[in-house]
């Protein structure tokens, strides 16, 4: 039997609501579920990313909570720190770098086959577009997201290590809005959106894609875990 969910009909409330955000008293919320809001609430609140939504801000001092609506064909991810062997350049080479390290990283595949992580299926795990700044500390891009590095590769292993002419990079845990390829301007309508909101940044922006499915995304990381 399934265990029941006490905030069920939170989630419920708040995703019947039109508005692209919805503030809640405490009262308020005490009416909808029957009960006082608990420090349950912060366990169960990533339930929520289910219906398009996530808890924006908790205020105890107004004894308010803010819920936002999530972009479409977006959710909220957890991935726990991984590491990625690819081909690695920079802004500094010029137009059309990207699109020059994925030829040779898709070229050169059969080097790192072996390396790649797989799940129970023997599916690969990700196909990973890693970028961070200069500093390779993991932040954005600078100067307007148009300056930084980047990695052409996939998913490998626990402590795989880089054939000669290759990189490996290990990402740490992030919390990510993850949004689906579906149209053109991802990127620039996702930071609009998530400056609009007051939403942080916490991290460089991260292209994927899922090989089981083929769907492509991009993860903009929300909080350093």
């Amino acid at each position: 039997m399934q265990k029941a969910q006490p905030y069920e009909p939170l989630w419920q409330y708040v995703a019947g609501n039109d508005a692209q955000s919805v503030t809640l008293s405490f009262s308020e919320i005490e009416r909808v579920l029957g009960f006082p809001i608990n420090h349950a609430f912060l366990n169960s609140k990533k339930d929520l990313h289910a219906y398009g939504w996530l808890c924006r801000n908790i205020s105890m001092k107004e004894n308010l909570i803010t819920f936002l609506r999530l972009p479409e064909h977006a959710t909220v991810v957890q991935k726990a720190g991984f590491s990625v062997i690819g081909k690695e350049g920079s802004t500094d080479e010029g137009e059309g770098f990207i699109q020059r390290l994925w030829q040779e990283a898709n070229s050169q595949f059969d080097t790192v086959a072996q390396l790649a992580k797989k799940d129970g299926d023997e599916n690969l795990c990700g196909i990973w577009g890693l970028m961070t700044d200069f500093s390779r500390s993991y932040k954005p891009w600078t100067e307007h997201f148009t300056r930084g590095l980047y990695l052409a590769g996939v998913e490998c292993i626990d402590n795989a290590i880089a054939p000669e002419g290759w990189t490996r990079w290990t990402v740490p845990t992030f919390e990510y809005l993850a949004v689906e390829c579906w149209t053109e301007n991802i990127f620039s309508t996702t930071i609009a959106f998530m400056k609009e909101n007051k939403l942080p940044l916490a991290g460089s922006v991260h292209d994927f894609t899922e090989p089981k499915t083929g769907k492509a995304f991009m993860l903009f990381p929300m909080r350093r875990k």
